[in-house]
């Protein structure tokens, strides 16, 4: 046997030594090393989604909306919607970056003439992971003269 042949035999079973040390070692503390307890570690699937709430309410022509998020990861990024539906319909696929808080215009009353619509403000947030939580929507009954 040739001295090249001997030297890779040796060379491939002290790679079999190492990865047969250093596999039997996982998962063993050290002496001296503290045992972790269950639940020390946090896996992906431990974050929850973030969820939104949102409160509104109607003074006079003003509509005031606060909205929160929580779970998740922070920071949040704040989006609102807002549909005047005058009859095609209560979406949009267009959100808007915004604070904690929205505040819109809505009269209302009861006319013979003028135009009724309902107006929809959606609130969602999307965590740091860009995980998107629910939308949370409130509707409002408004008029305008044409």
């Amino acid at each position: 046997m040739s001295i090249q042949r001997v030297v890779k035999h040796l060379q491939l079973g002290a790679v079999l030594v190492s990865a047969a040390a250093v596999l039997g070692a996982c998962g063993e503390p050290l002496p001296g090393e503290e045992q972790k307890q269950e639940g020390d570690t946090v896996a992906a699937f431990d974050i929850l989604p973030p969820t939104a709430t949102m409160n509104c309410s109607k003074f006079g022509t003003s509509v005031s909306c606060a909205g929160s998020g929580a779970d998740g990861v922070t920071p949040y990024t704040y989006q609102w919607q807002v549909v005047d539906d005058f009859g095609s319909g209560p979406t949009s696929p267009y959100w808007y970056a915004g604070g904690t808080t929205y505040n819109d215009y809505c009269q209302f009353g009861l006319y013979t003439y003028g135009t009724y619509w309902t107006k929809y403000i959606r609130f969602r947030v999307v965590d740091a992971n860009s995980y998107v939580s629910n939308e949370v929507t409130k509707s409002f009954r408004c008029w305008s003269p044409n």
